[in-house]
């Protein structure tokens, strides 16, 4: 199984967009999407548009992707009111373990940590809050197992992605990648399709989409992949939406074994 799930988009996705709400219900479904097949990072890279104020628009991507990723209990720790964030009541709700109500059983919590003494105090989102033992300080985040009462590091369970914006072009991105030992899997419908591609387990995936204006290779050159892929051959529509062609290529790469 693969051992890091990276996932990125361009600052421009949205950008055509001018109404708030549907720019925010668009990225509510990409956070949806990606917590589903339990991606582990979401970077949003820049995309240089004239048309746009395209560094604005991917952080203002990653604030509302960070919002869908915590846990309903810490927003009110981590959010104060932000203008930007008016029409977040419309993104769906992520569900993921970290997210799960009160009555759901599971073993671990995300928690604010509220004062620290000789225990440690957290707000896990439960009744009341809860004194446990570790390591932390006031104002932390912490993952805490609630049979043992203690901060830990979670095993087993998806805790949510990590969303942040990478300032500078895809090119000096996938080189960092690189370097990482991360595959590289570029998606385009100029690419090799799907059936006729073999792809191996690897331990660090990294998938990458173009922008709503510009495909994949007409943002860098197809030698920074280990594989550019058409992943849906002989598509009926002119265009595929990036929110579309995340479902269809982490489908298929679950699918296949590769996620």
């Amino acid at each position: 199984m693969v051992k890091m799930k990276f996932v990125a988009i361009p600052s421009t996705y949205t950008a055509e967009q001018k109404n708030l709400y549907i720019r925010t219900y668009r990225i509510g479904i990409l956070a949806r999407v990606c917590s589903t097949f339990a991606i582990d990072k979401i970077a949003v890279y820049y995309d240089k548009d004239p048309k746009f104020e395209s560094h604005a628009l991917g952080r203002f991507i990653v604030k509302v992707l960070k919002y869908c990723n915590t846990p309903p209990h810490l927003k009110k720790y981590l959010f104060p009111k932000d203008k930007d964030l008016r029409y977040v009541g419309v993104v769906p709700p992520l569900k993921t373990p970290m997210h799960a109500p009160q009555d759901f059983n599971s073993k671990y919590r995300q928690g604010y940590v509220l004062e620290v003494k000789r225990k440690v105090k957290v707000d896990c989102g439960l009744d009341k809050p809860i004194y446990v033992k570790g390591k932390a300080s006031k104002g932390d985040i912490v993952f805490v197992d609630l049979e043992r009462r203690k901060i830990v590091k979670p095993r087993g369970v998806y805790t949510g992605y990590d969303a942040f914006y990478f300032n500078k072009e895809l090119e000096i991105l996938l080189g960092e990648l690189r370097s990482k030992n991360y595959f590289i899997i570029g998606t385009s419908k100029f690419g090799k399709p799907i059936n006729d591609v073999k792809l191996e387990k690897r331990k660090n995936i990294a998938i990458i989409f173009g922008s709503p204006f510009r495909g994949l290779l007409d943002i860098c050159d197809d030698n920074h992949f280990d594989a550019l892929i058409n992943f849906v051959p002989n598509q009926s529509v002119l265009t595929i939406k990036t929110e579309e062609a995340l479902h269809y290529v982490l489908a298929i790469l679950r699918y296949l074994s590769i996620l």
